[in-house]
């Protein structure tokens, strides 16, 4: 995508300040984003109608050509149709591949995820009885998925989103919020059995809520975090084997695995063998 911008960026802008040639003829200066498009507000969605705007209108503009393909190909020399047929492949054919970065640039900012992540690390996770209730992050979590769903309703309003773009943030969205719980887990110093049972409760509150929020199916990196979770009640002939397969975890996170959970009950020669293994995979990485 980025090839194919750029080469669009060198046919069609004159670079200011550039020595003039013949092709700069057919050329224009490169256009700047209006100032009163405002892409900081979070209230809009960090400009979501104005990118919207933008980013399905290069979509339809797609699709007329497509359609028109066959007509022009009928009308052009033989000799040019190669040329045609090359512009269809690598540029029309990307234009709604630039949807998800667009609208990933709105489910980056959209949601409050430091706030939750401090909430997290100060959870007490070494219980020692089984709660029935959730931790109080978990609300501030599903409050933050409602205010989604209201400045998406909101943007709606002003410009009509299509479901494409919609889906694309909630899974965005709802895979940042994933990744977080992962990373909220892996905060804890010490874990008891009944604090991975609070864990396991906090996540599913948190989809039982969610799932009456958003239509998106199947919940994206939902088995990502009940992985992790389950992955502090493997014993310690399987962790390292665990650990070798689950590369998608993050050095800090396969880490806290084995200081805060099983390895937390092994002797100190077992737990610096597993340790020993993390450190491998984080060399591997580099």
């Amino acid at each position: 995508m980025s090839t194919t911008l750029g080469r669009i960026a060198d046919s069609l802008f004159v670079s200011p300040g550039s020595v003039s040639s013949p092709t700069d003829e057919v050329k224009v200066l490169q256009p700047h984003i209006s100032p009163v498009v405002d892409l900081l507000n979070p209230n809009t969605l960090f400009g979501l109608s104005e990118r919207e705007v933008a980013v399905e209108s290069l979509v339809f503009l797609a699709r007329q050509f497509e359609f028109l393909q066959p007509h022009l190909e009928s009308v052009i020399p033989t000799s040019k149709r190669a040329f045609l047929a090359q512009f269809s492949s690598q540029t029309v054919s990307r234009a709604h591949e630039l949807r998800r970065p667009v609208y990933r640039g709105v489910a980056d900012r959209a949601l409050n995820l430091e706030k939750i992540l401090q909430m997290m690390g100060q959870v007490k996770w070494d219980i020692k009885e089984i709660m029935s209730q959730h931790s109080v992050y978990v609300d501030v979590a599903v409050q933050e998925m409602v205010l989604l769903k209201e400045r998406l309703q909101a943007a709606d309003r002003r410009v009509p989103v299509p479901k494409e773009a919609v889906d694309m943030i909630w899974g965005h969205c709802i895979r940042l919020m994933n990744r977080m719980f992962v990373e909220g887990f892996s905060l804890a110093k010490k874990c008891s059995n009944e604090g991975r049972a609070l864990m396991q409760l906090d996540f599913q509150q948190f989809l039982m809520k969610l799932e009456t929020l958003t239509d998106v199916r199947p919940i994206p990196d939902k088995q990502h975090v009940e992985m992790y979770v389950k992955a502090y009640y493997i014993g310690e002939n399987d962790l390292e084997q665990w650990l070798r397969d689950h590369k998608e975890y993050s050095t800090k996170q396969l880490h806290s695995l084995v200081t805060s959970g099983i390895g937390a009950h092994l002797s100190k020669k077992s737990r610096q063998r597993l340790l020993s293994v993390v450190d491998e995979i984080d060399k591997s990485r580099r």
